[in-house]
């Protein structure tokens, strides 16, 4: 269906963005594109794709408590991982973590959220998620009439999983739950909508095989592909020099 191609898209750009990444800063390779502004823009259509579709998933599955623990434990043992063989490139609170986290959040908020009509659920948290867009970057919130920047210490190291870092904070793969976590909750309100077979029959029928089958296993690409990528990487500028 249309969820999974989406989230095979999504999945297939994640692989391909970290390993432009990996030839950039593991292989010495020179890539512009990748640090301007229409990259920028492909990263965060993407980003939104992978989390509110996610979001919309969320609400098929029988037990998002127990997804969500697997999920948060395997992006902690990727920091563990990366600390012990990455150091310069270690990641906290990664986009694993951050599924992780969020599931478990909507896992206990979701029996007062049935109660909520879902286009409010839907409007809220999508104007939370553009109010936080790059908060953890810039400390401000963006408003109608422009940014608003906020006081906010930079010695506190315990609410990164916010968006709320310390000065010497740092992480290779940084997904806090502001706005993402926003982006992914606002998925959920759209989950009843898909379910009622209410959308045009293509929504539901929509296929390319290859794309479909990265999407229905979005976890197992995402663990795997950085390990070969930076093998394939490490050999590749063994090679060249």
């Amino acid at each position: 269906m249309l969820l999974d191609m989406l989230r095979g898209f999504a999945i297939i750009y994640v692989m391909l963005y970290h390993l432009l990444y990996d030839l950039i800063f593991f292989g010495g390779s020179n890539i512009p594109f990748f640090f301007s502004d229409g990259m920028e823009i492909i990263h965060r259509f993407f980003l939104v794709v992978l989390f509110s579709v996610s979001g919309i998933c969320a609400g098929f599955s029988k037990n998002v408590l127990k997804r969500g623990a697997t999920l948060y434990l395997l992006g902690e043992a990727l920091t563990v991982i990366t600390a012990a063989f990455f150091p310069q490139e270690t990641i906290v609170f990664g986009v694993l973590s951050c599924f992780g986290m969020i599931m478990l959040i909507y896992g206990v908020i979701c029996p007062v959220l049935k109660k909520i009509p879902n286009v409010i659920i839907f409007a809220v948290f999508t104007v939370l998620a553009v109010i936080f867009t790059d908060f953890y970057r810039t400390d401000s919130l963006f408003l109608v009439f422009g940014r608003v920047r906020l006081d906010v210490p930079d010695n506190i190291r315990w609410l990164y999983p916010i968006g709320i870092t310390s000065s010497d904070f740092h992480s290779a793969d940084y997904f806090p739950l502001a706005p993402y976590g926003f982006i992914f909750l606002a998925g959920t309100a759209l989950s009843d909508i898909v379910k009622s077979g209410l959308l045009p029959n293509f929504c539901y029928k929509a296929r390319l095989p290859a794309v479909n089958f990265c999407g229905r296993h979005s976890l197992l690409f995402y663990i795997i592909h950085q390990p070969v990528f930076l093998a394939a990487v490490y050999i590749f500028a063994a090679l060249k020099n």
